[in-house]
Parts: C-alpha cells; structure tokens; sequence
C-alpha cells in the first residue's frame, strides 16, 4: 500500500517566476457578453459579463442541431414532407402584441431567415440539417424539430434543453429550434462557450459548421439553388475571413443584436470565442477575431516546481540505519500560455518500501497537479543505501522463523519430547542407594 502526503510547493520559489507569467488579457470590447475558452480544457482566457442572460438567436441552432445529430442520426437519409405546422408564419409585431403567449414559441416570423421550403416539399433530414446550420434557415428547423418530435416540436425542444443541462449549460432555456425572439428563451456566453466546446468534438457538426455553401437539390416543388452561409469568417473572398477559424455560428435579431460562436486552431492550440449583442456586424467578426488574436500571440512560458537532482524530501523508516534521502533525474516542470496559467501544486507520493534500500532504488513519485488534474508526475530514487540495524535483522529473522510452519511443528515435537521425558522419568524414578 502506498504512503501519500500532499504538499503545496514553497511559494518563496515561485512567487516571482509566476508573477512575472501572470498576464490576463484585457480588452475593451462592444459586446455586451463574451468570453474566450481554451476548447480543450475548458480554461477560460476572458470573460465579460460572462453569465449575463442574453437572446441567442440563431446560435440557438448549434443545440437543436447538435441534438439532432447526437440522437436523430439514423433519419438523416430518410426524405420527409415539410408540414403547413412548421412552416406557419406571422408577422413579428403580431406575434409581440399577444405578448409571446398568444401563439406558440415556435411559430416563425415573416422576415425570417429561410431556405423557401414549401408546404408538401419533399427533402431528407441530412439536407434539411444543412439548410438549417449553414444557411441558418429557421423553416428547416422547425421541419427537423417536428420530425425528430414524432410530431410535436415542443417535445423535441424538451428533449433539447434536458441535453443542454446534461452537458453543464445551467443557465439555457431555449423555446424554439431557431432562436426567433420569445422573452424567455435566453442563455448566457459561457453557457454558449460550453455548447460549442461540446459540439466541435462531434464530427459530422464540426464538418457541417465549416462548409461555406449548400447545394439545396432538386426537390418535389423547386429547382436546385446554391445557398451560402452566413458565416463570413469562413468565406475566403470576404474581408472579415479569418483562416484559423474551424467552424462556428451567427445570430441574430433585432433584440439580440449580432452574435457570434467561433472556433479556431492555431499550431495545436484550441481555443472558442463568444461574442453576444454587438451593435455593429461587422464588430462581432472583429471583436472575436481580435480575442484569437491576442491567444494566439502568446508565447509557452515554463515553470519548473521541482529541478532534477537531490531532493529535500526524506523519511525514516522503521529498522533503518539512516533516514532515507531522495533525488530526481528530471525536473517537474510545466509549459503553459500565459492567459491559462493554471494553478499548480505537487503531491509527494512514497511507494511501499521494504529493507535494505539500495542507491538508485525508485522509492515514490512527485505528481504535478494543474488546477487539480494531476498532468505530469517525476520518479523519486533513493541518494544512498539504507541498512538494516542489527537489531531488526535479528528481530525479522526470530519472526520469519516463528511464522514458518516448520518452526511450529519442530518446536511442538521438542514440546511433546519434553512432556513424554518428563512422564517417562515419574513412571520409572532412578533407585537410590543407601551408604
């Protein structure tokens, strides 16, 4: 069994070289939310009213979509007719003046984005799954959410917002699979940080959230027609592209304003933007461009806990003739950027060890933990040898002979040898002589 202590390392040896890393960005932006998240371990970089409830609009597609391909994939080839339900439209000053209770959440709106589906339109789900993302066409998402519903879209977006709690999104209620405005279906930029961080991990989503354009194909009612996507950070001949960015989603509506979720990879490192209600188009694109920016920029910085060699790190051990010294043969040293310096500790672990104890013998370990995930761990050796005392040699030979079966029987013979000596002598006493 191994002997454990945790330790937090001196902070006389580490004070200056961690000040000195400690550089949290610090940018002005227009967006009422944002934040800044490294995708692979959730590390945030920034954040700005990071838990403010704010209206998602179309980025609410990124969960109804996600969802649908996380528990809808075996429709996808499957071709199906768009109903007068799904595609019922009003006017937003009606939909505003039954104060959002009048009609259902998911009714669309007149000045909707579309794709022009048809009432009796025959298209598969994979299509109607394109149109919705890429083209952001809130038609196909009530046509998927009522497919997926069996029929009922409130019941897909039940089904929506139980998976969104289920994946950390505490603070999410979304009312429709398009973000259309209702008072109540809101989120926050973490919770949307959160979604897109689980979401690039599928890989049908992170290949659907980078295509640029969809051949919408010849259906029933219409001809065939390219549409593009909204999404201008992907689109090579537009000002705002931005080469590093892998995938993401627009949004947007009067209320919401312009919104934004991107992510991108610059020499392996990860990392999502959120932008949520920037006044200006233009500004959501260069407001997340900017955070990439800045991340990317960084330089590694590493910080050595421990260096290699002798160690003060020692202990007796019982029957020992010396306490037992250590050394390592490599640092304990982490790299990091400076935005995601994370907070560090050491965990001294000694292994079972048994006497006599050798030079060079391995005798633990000290494991660096990163914010409380252990991420790199260096060998403990022992710097001398260790005898046993002449005392605990002799005290754990009497005991191994004691324990061995062989000693029990031989001393139980000696015992019986004794007795039946003694009985034989009482039986038949010497004579004794007279002088």
């Amino acid at each position: 069994m191994w002997l454990k202590f945790g330790f937090t390392v001196i902070c006389s040896l580490l004070s200056l070289s961690l000040s000195l890393f400690a550089a949290p960005f610090s940018h002005t932006l227009t967006a009422e939310s944002a934040i800044l998240i490294n995708a692979d371990t959730g590390k945030i970089l920034f954040a700005k009213n990071a838990h403010q409830p704010q209206y998602p609009a179309s980025i609410t597609k990124m969960a109804t979509g996600l969802y649908a391909i996380k528990y809808f994939s075996h429709l996808l080839d499957k071709s199906y007719k768009c109903s007068q339900k799904a595609l019922g439209c009003l006017t937003e000053a009606e939909k505003s003046k039954g104060n959002y209770s009048k009609y259902p959440s998911y009714v669309l709106e007149t000045d909707m984005t579309h794709m022009g589906l048809k009432v009796g339109e025959e298209m598969s789900f994979r299509d109607l799954l394109l149109g919705h993302f890429i083209v952001s066409a809130d038609d196909a998402s009530n046509v998927i959410a009522e497919i997926a519903g069996n029929g009922s879209i409130e019941h897909f977006m039940k089904g929506v917002n139980s998976y969104l709690a289920s994946i950390g999104l505490k603070n999410t209620k979304l009312l429709n699979p398009h973000g259309l405005h209702h008072p109540e279906h809101v989120t926050t930029a973490l919770d949307v940080a959160l979604l897109a961080r689980e979401a690039m991990k599928d890989p049908l989503f992170a290949e659907i959230s980078k295509m640029v354009k969809f051949e919408r194909p010849q259906t029933n009612k219409q001809k065939p027609v390219t549409l593009l996507t909204t999404n201008k950070f992907l689109v090579k001949t537009h000002r705002h592209y931005y080469p590093f960015v892998t995938g993401g989603k627009t949004g947007y509506h009067r209320r919401a304003r312009h919104n934004l979720v991107s992510a991108a990879e610059k020499n392996g490192r990860k990392l999502i933007a959120v932008t949520l209600h920037v006044d200006e188009r233009a500004n959501v694109f260069e407001e997340s461009k900017r955070l990439f920016e800045a991340a990317f920029a960084e330089k590694l910085v590493t910080s050595t806990l421990v260096s290699s060699g002798k160690q003060p790190f020692s202990r007796e051990i019982a029957g020992g003739t010396l306490p037992l010294t250590t050394y390592t043969q490599e640092p304990l040293a982490l790299a990091f950027y400076p935005s995601e310096q994370p907070e560090m500790r050491c965990q001294l672990v000694w292994d079972s060890i048994t006497l006599p104890v050798q030079k060079g013998d391995r005798v633990g370990y000290l494991q660096l933990l990163a914010d409380g995930v252990p991420v790199k761990l260096t060998a403990l050796f022992a710097a001398a040898d260790v005898e046993m005392s002449f005392f605990h040699a002799l005290y754990r030979q009497c005991s191994a002979l004691i324990a061995h079966p062989a000693s029990w029987i031989a001393l139980g013979a000696l015992f019986l040898a004794v007795v039946y000596f003694k009985v034989a002598r009482r039986k038949n006493p010497k004579p004794r002589f007279s002088k």
